[in-house]
């Protein structure tokens, strides 16, 4: 519970706050086995031979961010600070801010570990699974309609929520560099 709220606290502070837009192309990953891969799709092959793998939905984009103390003692965005990302079935090195594609494999979509390092050497690290956006959007219009609204609308999801239809998404990442 403490920590739900504190990431809650956190997401609004980080929400308030003004960020630039990301101007670099965006960076596609690498899958680990590029032999079995068609294209970003890593399960791509393994599906054409009647496989058993997670069903592919098309591309997802990952914002990339990191935060920390800037060479004149103020605190914001730093730029060009190198960073790895990995899921364990594909990678991507890059420079923040960066968007990042990623295959979309809707509720089979693997957690992502990203880590960036400064070359002061300050670093920081985090994971972030997808979520189920369908879910959350459902829920964010029962916020408006009280306690009735929301009970219903909660009994509607329980009933509704099919993940193999939903749409899933990776939020932001924004690394906070100590």
């Amino acid at each position: 519970m403490k920590k739900s709220l504190s990431l809650l606290l956190v997401g609004a502070v980080l929400s308030a706050c003004t960020v630039a837009d990301i101007e670099t192309p965006p960076i596609p990953i690498t899958p680990n086995d590029p032999s079995a891969s068609v294209g970003i799709d890593v399960y791509g092959r393994a599906r054409s031979r009647g496989n058993p793998v997670p069903r592919f939905r098309g591309q997802n984009t990952v914002a990339v961010r990191t935060n920390g103390k800037q060479g004149d003692g103020g605190f914001g965005e730093l730029v060009g600070t190198p960073c790895s990302l990995d899921s364990g079935i594909y990678k991507a090195r890059f420079q923040t801010p960066a968007n990042i594609v990623v295959p979309d494999y809707g509720p089979n979509s693997p957690a992502l570990f990203v880590r960036c390092v400064h070359p002061d050497q300050r670093a920081a690290s985090a994971t972030v699974n997808a979520f189920n956006l369908t879910a959350q959007q459902r829920g964010a219009g029962a916020a408006g309609g009280g306690i009735l609204g929301a009970i219903i609308v909660g009994a509607v999801n329980a009933a509704v929520t099919d993940p193999n239809k939903d749409e899933f998404a990776y939020p932001p990442i924004t690394l906070q560099l100590k």
